[in-house]
């Protein structure tokens, strides 16, 4: 990290609140019902698990999580238990789920710091009985179900008899079952048969007398491009951080980007008509131009494939990178902007007066998508809070 700080990131606690109401507003419209669970015909309104994992996508998962917990947050998503024990550590007593299948080895810390694992396998189940039952406290448990991700998950075809000999073991307590979407954004058919075969598990489930009391699969994409009367707990992610899994998602609910990067020019010098910029000579200017140097790259996050494709923002004006990333600085044709001169403020990722840089912008130049470059600039930069 650069200690001193000539290049940040900054994430808006504001823009964080604003996203998980917009969020919760829309959950509420999800009511779900399913016919055996409820003993009178009526709907509940759907819940909300925040997924923080990874750092809180490159937002810094603590202070994230206190604002949550703030806000009344009662579920909370990471990847393992590393993550889920520095939670704890930092003071947050609600829900917190592991989404990663964890080994026999760590139910010690599951059960001692009381995570809720994802189950799907017997072995591991079993682990976490001998040791609940040890130090005699009961575990709640979320069973996860490959509904077509091929990844982690007990084959829906097979679940239902591996939630019947969870619920025999009497020191875990089965408080969830869930699936994931892989293709939402993209194939809206393989998502429906994703959405019915849980549905249908589920509904068997209940009939038989094994009442799960939460139902999940709907990740941001989920929770707004999908209708359903089987999930009652939504997880969204990435839109709790501004961003948006599909843009055909964006007149359906209005976000806020939660993090930009800031950086300041070090240095400014001309460079002459024919001569060449950065690493392996990719760049040669057609005509006499000012650049300028910021200190910002691949080793920061900023990716080498944003080479002679990607923008910053200087004074409110887009300023072309030229050449190639190198490790730990960018040169920026600055030509354009009269008054550039060093130490002055740029704008790596957000908006610079009428000008935006977005996740999306840069995802597209680098061929992947927005997660990736907020996970990667969040993660390597040392990040500001502004509320």
């Amino acid at each position: 990290m650069k200690n001193n700080l000539l290049t940040w990131a900054e994430v808006d606690l504001g823009a964080i609140g604003s996203n998980l109401k917009a969020l919760v507003a829309l959950a509420g419209k999800r009511n779900f019902y399913i016919p055996t669970r409820l003993s009178k015909k009526k709907s509940q309104a759907t819940s909300i698990l925040s997924v923080i994992k990874a750092d809180a996508y490159g937002h810094g998962v603590e202070a994230i999580a206190r604002l949550l917990q703030s806000k009344g947050i009662q579920f909370f998503g990471v990847s393992d238990v590393s993550e889920g024990i520095q939670l704890r550590n930092i003071g947050i007593k609600k829900t917190i789920l592991l989404f990663e299948s964890t080994l026999a080895s760590e139910v010690k810390s599951i059960v001692d710091y009381q995570l809720t694992p994802t189950v799907c396998n017997l072995d591991f189940a079993i682990a976490l009985q001998r040791y609940a039952k040890r130090v005699k406290r009961r575990i709640d448990i979320h069973i996860k179900v490959d509904t077509g991700m091929r990844r982690l998950g007990i084959w829906h075809e097979e679940a239902f008899d591996f939630v019947q000999a969870l619920f025999d073991l009497n020191y875990l307590r089965v408080m969830g079952i869930y699936t994931h979407f892989p293709s939402a954004d993209t194939d809206k058919q393989f998502t429906q048969e994703q959405i019915k075969c849980l549905y249908d598990l589920v509904t068997r489930l209940d009939r038989s007398g094994l009442i799960i009391p939460y139902i999940h699969a709907a990740n941001s994409m989920g929770l707004v491009g999908y209708h359903t009367h089987v999930l009652n707990l939504a997880r969204p992610g990435l839109m709790l951080y501004g961003l948006y899994p599909h843009a055909s998602l964006r007149g359906m609910i209005q976000l806020k980007p939660a993090l930009s990067v800031k950086s300041k020019i070090v240095l400014i010098k001309e460079v002459k008509r024919g001569q060449s910029v950065s690493y392996g000579r990719t760049f040669f200017a057609k005509r006499d131009m000012t650049i300028a140097i910021i200190p910002i790259g691949y080793s920061d996050g900023y990716f080498r494939s944003l080479s002679n494709k990607a923008d910053i923002l200087i004074d409110g004006r887009r300023c072309p990178i030229v050449g190639r990333v190198t490790m730990d600085q960018i040169m920026v044709d600055v030509s354009s902007v009269k008054s550039s001169r060093a130490g002055m403020l740029v704008t790596i990722l957000g908006k610079d007066g009428r000008e935006f840089i977005s996740a999306d912008e840069l995802a597209k130049h680098a061929d992947t998508i927005n997660y990736e470059i907020v996970c990667s600039l969040g993660n390597r930069l040392p990040r500001r809070y502004i509320k």
